[in-house]
């Protein structure tokens, strides 16, 4: 009787040992794979495919709204930037080439709203096609956004047409108006969710995302989860979006995001609903349109509907 109440203590005291021993080991992996950015470092532009300068953190730091002030340096522009700037016509355009300049302007007009702003936030309005480092950020911005659409957005849509919601993640999905945001909950990299021998250690992080996920989208377990078997009954489609979901998140933060910038989370783009209130036309295209999810339905009770047939 006496080693059986020893039992239960020595087992608890040899998982801590052991996840003590291994979290050291699993944090220089992950510091492997997951840069988390340097302030160091500059921020290039040219990583996301734009021929333009880098901008270092201390720089976007002071982003917006532009020192109207300030003298234009063109030894520092591209060439595509004049000397003289002439209204309606186009000048330094590296994104979104296929507009007209009606087109155009009525894009960037979507970003007043969607941001909170002037044309001044980003813009030396004398010369507009000046590239100021807010203007740098915002371009690395529509760039990012254009990916993440395609890498996951759309096969998101593809994959579970059922449970797509019709529109694409643009400006106003995170920033709702603002031109900073901030982080409402906490949120942890995918790998510790996706890795599935966790430490002590990687449980609690785990299940701390796991309330976020909940509260930024105003659901509970359920929504996601078979509560039968957390890990080996991950069939739910919604339970695989999110997984998706969360590989997006993570790859927002430490591949496009400054390490001067705050995280984004899921909160970020859902505000306490199901799917985003905030989402645009498409990947290249900023105009506004309403969240409405294909089939409501599904995301009232997502497995009673694997019953059903609906996938």
């Amino acid at each position: 009787m006496s080693m059986r109440r020893l039992l239960g203590p020595l087992v608890i005291v040899l998982t801590l040992a052991v996840a003590g021993f291994s979290q050291p080991l699993i944090e220089r992996a992950r510091a492997a794979v997951l840069p988390t950015g340097n302030a160091a470092q500059p921020y290039t532009s040219s990583a996301l495919g734009i021929d333009s300068a880098a901008v270092t953190p201390e720089q976007a730091k002071g982003v917006g709204p532009v020192d109207q002030s300030a003298p234009l340096d063109f030894s520092t522009q591209p060439k595509s930037v004049p000397h003289t700037y002439v209204p309606g016509q186009l000048y330094n355009v590296q994104v979104w080439k296929q507009y007209s300049y009606g087109q155009l302007v009525g894009q960037m007009a979507n970003f007043t709203t969607q941001l909170g702003v002037q044309c001044s936030y980003c813009h030396n309005v004398a010369n507009f096609a000046y590239d100021t480092p807010t203007k740098k950020v915002a371009r690395a911005m529509i760039i990012m956004e254009q990916n993440v659409n395609t890498q996951f957005i759309d096969g998101v849509k593809k994959q579970y047409p059922n449970y797509a919601v019709a529109g694409a993640v643009g400006c106003e999905t995170c920033h709702h108006g603002q031109a900073k945001i901030d982080v409402k909950y906490n949120v942890v990299p995918v790998q510790y969710l996706d890795y599935r021998y966790k430490t002590t250690k990687q449980a609690g992080y785990a299940l701390n995302s796991m309330y976020s996920a909940a509260k930024s989208l105003g659901v509970n377990c359920l929504f996601c989860h078979n509560t039968a078997d957390f890990i080996s009954l991950q069939y739910y489609p919604t339970n695989q979006i999110a997984h998706k979901m969360w590989q997006m998140v993570d790859t927002i933060n430490h591949q496009y995001l400054q390490a001067s910038v705050k995280a984004v989370t899921c909160y970020t783009c859902h505000q306490g609903a199901k799917w985003p209130s905030a989402l645009v036309t498409g990947g290249n295209d900023m105009t506004p349109v309403e969240a409405v999810a294909a089939h409501p339905e599904v995301h009232t009770n997502p497995g009673g509907h694997l019953d059903a047939g609906v996938h």
